[in-house]
């Protein structure tokens, strides 16, 4: 992890100069953020719309992507990790190997293969960097967290608990401290697993204690099928959602995405409470009635006789999509947009003739704040662009191209931040 010399000096500054606690900072789109920091809780406001004209983008700096006939580089991603020499490592699912690339794009070295064996891999469920220029992969299949080290060497394996995989599950701070991501709480009433939680894992491997996120209780009202031997339900895709990450200073964020109220639970210092406001974001009647097929589509895999019942599709879409965090500590919060037509060409289409065909989707657009709650501008993605890392001025992304293919991009914010 990239180290963070002064991570609370944004906040120090605010309050030492603030009028009571008080204190106005605004970004060069013209946005104040108040931070209030009389209360034992520091509150950051950030209100308005921000003008087209102050957008952010990003400009490529960098590309690496296989040829048409290449077979020496990656096919598809799962994992990217940037390490503190701005080296990239990239884990191919598909041939099961990691592949190390220089700051300048060059393929340094590939790395394993599949198997059960020493430095070998089954299947990804989180990768991090690890002691400034290696990395740590939970490969769940093999039941293992694998060690590789800065020169692209496997190094050592800990045994993890199996039973249970998901997708960026292995999770790290400043001290180098490992994390699965697990169910940590019993279930509640309708649910099948408990919350998605944290646990802390001893050097070697063995699970320690466990923690969990805030939890903000965002309503949430889906749509269920039910027969006497199967259940599944779904939600709407413009809906409120519940988010949660890990900041590498070692604490959770979450947030309700229908408020877009973000709480960040610090262990050593007052929690910080971000809320932002800006006009609605609408959804069009053309999606919503492609939504409401595809949920009648979906659930009646389940319940072939499935009608229509539940809540109204929303009208609006929830003001949060998505909640990150840069290895810099800056926030990095996916934000509501008006929906743009999907080209032709890039439409999934089922091999099942009754699959509702999707043909609108949400441009990627992240507001960006600094852990005091200070906003620090808007960012916009280019079309089918992964958010990825992030450190100061510089995103990492994987952008599909019009063969599908993936390609590992360094970008630069545009203009960049203060």
């Amino acid at each position: 992890m990239f180290r963070l010399t002064f991570p609370l000096l944004s906040i120090a500054l605010i309050v030492a100069c603030g009028c009571d606690g008080i204190n106005a900072t605004s970004d060069p789109a013209g946005l104040a953020t108040i931070i209030d920091s009389t209360a034992d809780t520091i509150f950051a406001q950030t209100d308005g719309d921000v003008a087209p004209s102050t957008l952010r983008t990003l400009v490529s700096t960098l590309s690496i992507a296989p040829g048409p006939e290449d077979t020496l580089l990656f096919s598809e991603i799962r994992e990217l990790a940037v390490d503190d020499q701005r080296r990239m490592w990239v884990y191919d699912p598909r041939l099961k190997q990691l592949f190390l690339f220089s700051p300048t794009g060059t393929l340094v070295k590939r790395i394993g293969r599949g198997g059960s064996g020493p430095g070998e891999f089954a299947r990804s469920s989180g990768m991090v960097v690890y002691g400034g220029n290696g990395v740590a992969l939970w490969d769940s299949q093999n039941s293992r967290i694998s060690f590789i080290d800065g020169n692209g060497s496997y190094t050592h394996s800990w045994p993890t608990p199996g039973g249970f995989s998901t997708t960026a599950g292995l999770v790290t701070d400043l001290t180098g401290t490992l994390f699965i991501k697990r169910p940590v709480t019993p279930p509640r009433d309708g649910e099948i697993l408990g919350r998605m939680g944290l646990v802390r894992l001893k050097e070697g491997g063995a699970f320690a204690d466990s923690s969990v996120a805030p939890d903000l209780r965002v309503p949430r009202e889906p749509y269920v099928a039910r027969t006497k031997d199967a259940q599944s339900s779904t939600s709407a895709r413009y809906a409120a959602s519940y988010h949660w990450a890990w900041h590498p200073e070692g604490y959770f964020l979450a947030a309700d995405g229908g408020k877009y109220e973000i709480v960040l639970a610090r262990k050593h210092a007052k929690p910080v409470v971000i809320r932002r406001t800006s006009s609605p974001v609408p959804v069009t009647d053309e999606e919503r009635e492609v939504e409401r097929a595809e949920i009648t589509y979906q659930l009646r895999t389940t319940d072939p006789g499935w009608l229509w019942s539940g809540p109204a599709l929303p009208i609006e879409k929830a003001p949060v999509m998505g909640l990150r965090v840069a290895r810099d500590g800056r926030i990095w919060v996916r934000v509501a947009q008006a929906s743009e037509v999907i080209p032709l060409a890039e439409r999934s289409v089922s091999e099942d003739s009754l699959a509702p065909v999707r043909r609108h989707r949400t441009p990627a657009v992240y507001e960006v704040f600094e852990p005091s709650g200070r906003f620090l501008g808007r960012v916009a993605f280019p079309p089918r662009a992964g958010f990825g890392q992030a450190v100061g001025d510089e995103v990492w992304a994987v952008v599909l191209g019009s063969d599908d293919m993936p390609a590992v991009t360094r970008f630069k914010v545009t203009p960049g931040f203060r």
